[in-house]
């Protein structure tokens, strides 16, 4: 018998599709994998976003909230939580009624069966602040800490400038 037939045969065949399989799988591991990191990091934006909406709105209410914990309407898998507490400074005076107070705005949810948070911390005065001018603060005998530029001649400004 003569054995000049031109083909695969079966343990071969069987061999390359075990290849392509795993080679296959692992691709598919790797695309949900990506699939699973987008997901991830849009959860996150949007923890951002909802914490950047709910500190204007407290900005814009003076952070004069009678709630210091929520939800979002709409996105009830985010929560949120206000701190305001005192902010050891120099800067605070008791007789003139400022305190600087930090406040911390986190925001909360579950992913993957794990609690995320996204943490907003900034300072404000509370009490009355006002600005004041160069003159106003040299006659009151505080001296205002700024540098005067330096007096440059004609001459100076005229010659080029050397390395």
């Amino acid at each position: 018998m003569i054995r000049n037939e031109k083909g695969f045969t079966l343990l071969e065949i069987i061999v390359s599709m075990t290849i392509l399989s795993v080679a296959i799988l692992a691709l598919v591991q790797l695309f949900s994998g990506g699939l699973n990191q987008a997901a991830q990091a849009d959860r996150y934006l949007n923890g951002v976003y909802l914490a950047q909406q709910k500190f204007s709105q407290l900005e814009m209410e003076n952070f004069n909230s009678d709630l210091l914990e929520g939800e979002f309407a709409g996105q009830e898998a985010y929560r949120w939580q206000l701190t305001m507490k005192p902010y050891e400074s120099p800067l605070n005076n008791e007789e003139a009624h400022i305190q600087i107070q930090e406040i911390s705005l986190r925001v909360f949810w579950e992913d993957q069966g794990m609690e995320k948070e996204v943490r907003l911390d900034s300072l404000r005065t509370r009490g009355e602040t006002h600005s004041a001018t160069i003159q106003q603060l040299e006659t009151s005998g505080q001296k205002p800490k700024l540098k005067k530029p330096p007096t440059l001649t004609a001459e100076q400004l005229n010659s080029p400038v050397t390395p």
